[in-house]
């Protein structure tokens, strides 16, 4: 996974839905580009992108 794509999946993911952003939907896009990376690392991705972006984060796992 590079990085544009990472971040082309996750800002698709924060332009769907205006409200806080889902861990596990985050993960699910993550694994649906093919990411193999263990949950935890994907979490934490998901996580530090929204927040960059100051979304809220929603801890749905």
């Amino acid at each position: 996974m590079t990085k544009d794509q990472f971040e082309r999946a996750l800002e698709a993911l924060l332009a769907a839905d205006p409200g806080p952003v889902s861990i596990k939907a985050g993960v699910a896009a993550l694994r649906a580009i093919g990411s193999e990376e263990p949950d935890g690392e994907l979490q934490s991705l998901v996580g530090t992108f929204a927040a960059e972006r100051r979304r809220a984060i929603r801890f749905d796992l």
